[in-house]
């Protein structure tokens, strides 16, 4: 993408979705872009599990199985919605120290 965003292509994606899980990395939401001929990406479809998770953890010990539930999420979406090579797919994702970070500059504001 223009922006600098990684983008991956079908079936990829699922062994980056691992990679994060093993790296500890939550999948926060995954966008399904189709390449237009100009070169452009058009949005198909997003996720909106996030908007069901009850809450981020509150402490480290909470972590991995908040990065287990939203990754296991990001997969079953994927698999869901298999593109082809004229598709790629956009990861938002999260560390613990990156959430963190993002919650003391809330506390700021």
């Amino acid at each position: 993408m223009s922006d600098g965003e990684l983008t991956f292509a079908y079936p990829e994606v699922l062994d980056v979705i691992q990679l994060c899980y093993a790296k500890q990395i939550a999948v926060l939401g995954v966008e399904l872009f189709k390449v237009r001929e100009d070169g452009l990406y058009q949005t198909e479809k997003l996720t909106d599990y996030d908007l069901r998770m009850k809450q981020d953890p509150s402490t480290q010990q909470e972590w991995p199985e908040y990065v287990r539930a939203n990754n296991a999420r990001a997969e079953e979406f994927v698999k869901e919605n298999p593109a082809g090579d004229d598709h790629v797919y956009v990861l938002t994702t999260s560390s613990w120290r990156e959430l963190g970070r993002i919650k003391e500059l809330k506390k700021k504001a």
